[in-house]
């Protein structure tokens, strides 16, 4: 019997939010759903029906906040929306009056900080482009001479979200010069850069939901094109505006060894992005520890497969995992856009499409086909 679901969900008014809002409004019976946030503005756009204004999530007064409101509303699963809400509550399990589906606080302290993870999986012999930290600006060149052959070389900062930082890079003077900004515009340190292998393949994103060891459900999907990558000097986002679901049977085998390679019994959600490597091998660039992913959780939530769903009723301890958790599930495309809805796309829904152009397609004559 599905008990009661009071979900307080994090970052409310943002379109991560949003997914996950819609996501939990679809369950039978209908939840009830709480946002936060500690922007009063980016609230008023919350999908919840009921909302607080909340303190940020890394400020002193956020836990006693977030405790009031979980105890008000009765509230018995949270969906952080953020690696900071995600961290914040993570620190302060011990202190809050529910249980969270979370993965153990040293799984997500390492899972952001993306060099100590690349380290972590080089260890352990599973495949991750091979990257250096950056001690200091004249240590650059020493770093470009320890990649045996030439080409680009992927820069970027080893904590934080959206490809914040990141770029290809051709030579020392060009990965030097872009450190020395970040570093005099935003003040990132110099130490806090990697390089890495530059990986030209395509981009995977693998969510995988556990509860105490059990996989309950995965879902492979395959990012096709980017939010403003013409306008970004590293051609791609985090963001996509185009994804499908695929099977990727190379890219979940890696993605799911990780994961328990980082912890032998896993609970909660894990969001493991790969790129293909020049032979074509899946490599893993982060793992997002403890929420969905912010761009492609409407794929996650669409007909009878909603993870959202599942996530909730496990974090109630109501588990029921797929007969096999690593089925592929039907493919769908997710088109997303500012402003706009993300919509969830069958092949058969564009194909009709398509047919219908190609009726109203002139031939020759100039005269419209029937």
């Amino acid at each position: 019997m599905k008990r009661n679901i009071r979900a307080l969900v994090t970052g409310a008014g943002t379109g991560s939010s949003g997914n996950l809002i819609r996501a939990l409004q679809s369950i039978n019976p209908r939840p009830h759903i709480v946002g936060i946030h500690n922007d009063q503005f980016v609230l008023k756009m919350s999908w919840a029906p009921r909302n607080y204004l909340c303190p940020e999530p890394d400020s002193g007064e956020f836990v006693t906040a977030i405790s009031a409101i979980i105890k008000r509303e009765r509230i018995n699963v949270v969906l952080p929306t953020d690696d900071n809400y995600v961290k914040a509550l993570s620190d302060a399990r011990n202190r809050l009056p529910i249980e969270f589906l979370l993965p153990r606080k040293k799984t997500i302290d390492l899972c952001q900080d993306k060099y100590a993870l690349n380290a972590f999986l080089r260890r352990r012999s599973i495949a991750a482009p091979l990257t250096y930290e950056v001690r200091s600006l004249p240590d650059v060149d020493r770093t470009f001479g320890r990649f045996s052959r030439g080409g680009l070389l992927w820069c970027r900062a080893r904590r934080g979200t959206r490809s914040v930082a990141a770029m290809p890079v051709a030579t020392a003077e060009q990965a030097r010069a872009w450190i020395t900004l970040w570093r005099d515009l935003h003040g990132i340190r110099v130490s806090d850069f990697t390089l890495g292998e530059y990986l030209p393949g395509r981009h995977f994103i693998v969510q995988g939901l556990w509860r105490s060891g059990h996989l309950l459900r995965t879902e492979t999907m395959e990012v096709l094109s980017y939010f403003a990558a013409g306008n970004n000097p590293s051609a791609t986002f985090s963001l996509s505006n185009l994804a499908k679901t695929v099977e990727a049977s190379e890219a979940l085998e890696v993605a799911l060894s990780a994961v328990q390679a980082i912890e032998r019994m896993p609970s909660g959600t894990f969001i493991v992005e790969l790129k293909e490597s020049v032979d074509g091998t899946p490599c893993i660039t982060e793992i997002n520890a403890g929420r969905f992913p912010a761009g492609v959780t409407a794929l996650l939530a669409t007909g009878g497969d909603n993870m959202v769903e599942t996530f909730a009723c496990a974090a109630l301890g109501e588990v029921s995992p797929r007969v096999d958790p690593k089925a592929p599930t039907v493919e769908r495309y997710l088109v997303r856009d500012i402003d706009s809805l993300p919509m969830v796309l069958s092949p058969a829904e564009l194909e009709q499409d398509a047919r219908r152009a190609d009726s109203a397609r002139p031939n020759k004559q100039g005269r419209r086909l029937k």
